[in-house]
């Protein structure tokens, strides 16, 4: 049987479908309004289970999306591609990657910490759907060596 494999992806735009039908806002030409920096995907022969893209923004390292199919939730894929993001952000000499979170609990289990900054938001507050059915809250990993 085959192994789920993370693997990074070089052509970000190819996780646009993913991310689309995980319900993520992705806007079409995403990759250069985000400025993705490191997409990683998990997969499982040719099929991708899951992925995440880090971005920098607002001069910062973002984790901008995470999606898991759902097919595949359960397995861990989210908390797996999250701690390989984190890889990449501290090999990368950040000292913290942030998130503007739509299910915080989810970062929160994997030590993530609320922060009063809330620069990540600003797109967010531009939304019909910002204070009703939609109330993001902006994470940060605080990274230390490992």
């Amino acid at each position: 049987m085959d192994e789920i494999r993370l693997l990074p992806v070089p052509e970000h735009a190819d996780l646009t479908l993913l991310y689309l039908s995980a319900g993520l806002e992705i806007a079409e030409g995403w990759t250069a309004i985000c400025n993705p920096m490191y997409s990683v995907a998990a997969r499982l022969g040719d099929r991708i289970l899951g992925a995440a893209t880090v971005s920098r923004r607002f001069d910062r390292l973002v984790l901008d999306y995470l999606a898991v199919e759902p097919s595949a939730q359960g397995l861990g894929l989210g908390k797996k591609l999250t701690k390989r993001c984190l890889d990449y952000a501290r090999e990368a000499g950040e000292n913290a990657l942030w998130i503007a979170a739509k299910k915080p609990e989810f970062y929160l289990h994997l030590e993530a910490e609320e922060t009063e900054d809330t620069a990540l938001l600003e797109d967010c507050r531009q939304c019909p759907e910002y204070g009703n059915s939609c109330q993001p809250k902006e994470l940060v990993f605080h990274l230390k060596e490992e």
